[in-house]
């Protein structure tokens, strides 16, 4: 049996826009708030499955893609405020996911230099002790702690800068584009 990871059989494309759209049904508006979240209406957190299915349909569809979000509710009652509202509980809950990506990325890059400034002082060490070194069991055993110390150090350090921030940035793209993808809203009378 084949599996068909192509992304236009599970997804509608607008045509106006070339975004590709991501269906959410919901019953009311209230579904898209977190069920355990009672702060006031504005602030409330997104829904937790529903954040979980929109990471889901995001990987599923190129990076590159613009998207488009429809909401279809089933309710006759049409409320301009709440579609607002959850406008804005969508933006908010993206971009404070975005800084803490960026401050995820920041830690990386300051752990990676106090790395390598341990690194270079590690093997800075070695050089200059090994010029005077006495040829003992005890000195030759530093010295080889200072020169492995410093190159484990340093090999973290490159780890840290080039290939663990790796996925912050990918995820940050990510998140940029759920933050310019486009809200709408469909209604199904009951």
């Amino acid at each position: 049996m084949k599996i068909d990871n192509n992304y236009e059989s599970l997804y509608r494309k607008n045509q106006d826009t070339g975004r590709i759209i991501i269906d959410i049904a919901i019953d009311d508006y209230i579904d898209f708030f977190h069920e355990w979240d009672n702060s006031a209406f504005k602030k409330r957190d997104i829904n937790a499955d529903l954040a979980e299915f929109l990471d889901l349909c995001s990987e599923d569809i190129p990076i590159r893609k613009k998207l488009e979000i429809v909401f279809t509710l089933n309710t006759s009652k049409i409320s301009k405020e709440k579609e607002e509202q959850i406008r804005t509980s969508y933006r908010n809950y993206y971009s404070s996911l975005k800084r803490f990506e960026s401050r995820k990325t920041k830690r990386f890059v300051r752990n990676s230099m106090i790395l390598l400034f341990i690194s270079i002082a590690l093997l800075t060490s070695y050089g200059l002790l090994n010029k005077n070194a006495e040829n003992t069991l005890i000195s030759r055993v530093f010295l080889e702690s200072l020169l492995i110390g410093g190159w484990v150090f340093a090999w973290e350090a490159v780890h840290l800068l080039f290939i663990d921030i790796i996925e912050p940035f990918h995820r940050r793209r990510e998140i940029n584009r759920f933050l310019e993808a486009e809200l709408s809203f469909n209604y199904i009378p009951k």
